[in-house]
């Protein structure tokens, strides 16, 4: 999240408790798994995790207006989620090399993008402009890959790789301000699920 609001440490503290809860429910109900029930401390992990979800769980809004602002948060926040996700790509046939210095084709490859890796592909940005500005566009300028594989992509492929990463978050941008539209325009804003109709 690019703005983080007490609010939205709440929800993200409340949604990875309710997945713990999830979790340890269903272990203890598998026999296979833990025959005598949840250890003592899985237990407790359970206790505490579902207490304290029910206490971080926003409250009912009162007002149609507070729904609408409630579900446009969470817009949001399913927008900066998505955006934060690896970022695939299909490099072709441009090399590929990993730390030991072997040599593969690239083919498809994820890209990191939570906000520190976007930074950082900004200022990869900055570097291939100026190359390709200066007439060196096959200058090399390797992206890391997830797997920590280095593509070797020239400054002109750098440029292109970006302006396909700008596209997709432009289309998450557009997305999330759809279903904000729509949630607005609803009678009924708490029925718009806010998992369609973002893209792949």
């Amino acid at each position: 999240m690019t703005q983080q609001t007490r609010a939205d440490v709440e929800q993200a503290v409340q949604t990875a408790l309710s997945t713990v809860v999830e979790v340890l429910t269903a272990a203890r109900e598998n026999l296979g798994l833990y025959p005598d029930g949840l250890p003592a401390k899985l237990e407790r992990a359970l206790s505490f995790s579902s207490s304290t979800a029910a206490m971080l769980a926003p409250p009912e809004p009162d007002t149609p207006e507070e729904t609408v602002a409630q579900r446009c948060r969470q817009v949001d926040a399913e927008r900066d989620r998505r955006m934060a996700q690896d970022f695939a790509y299909d490099f072709g046939e441009a090399p590929a090399l990993n730390d030991a210095g072997d040599e593969i084709e690239a083919g498809e490859r994820l890209l990191q993008m939570t906000p520190l890796d976007r930074a950082n592909w900004q200022t990869l940005q900055g570097a291939a402009l100026t190359a390709v500005i200066s007439g060196a566009p096959e200058t090399v300028l390797p992206m890391r890959a997830e797997d920590n594989w280095n593509i070797q992509t020239t400054a002109l492929q750098v440029l292109q790789v970006l302006a396909a990463m700008t596209q997709h978050g432009a289309a998450l941008l557009f997305a999330g301000g759809a279903l904000k539209s729509a949630i607005r325009a609803s009678e009924e804003p708490a029925s718009i699920d806010i998992t369609e109709g973002w893209p792949a």
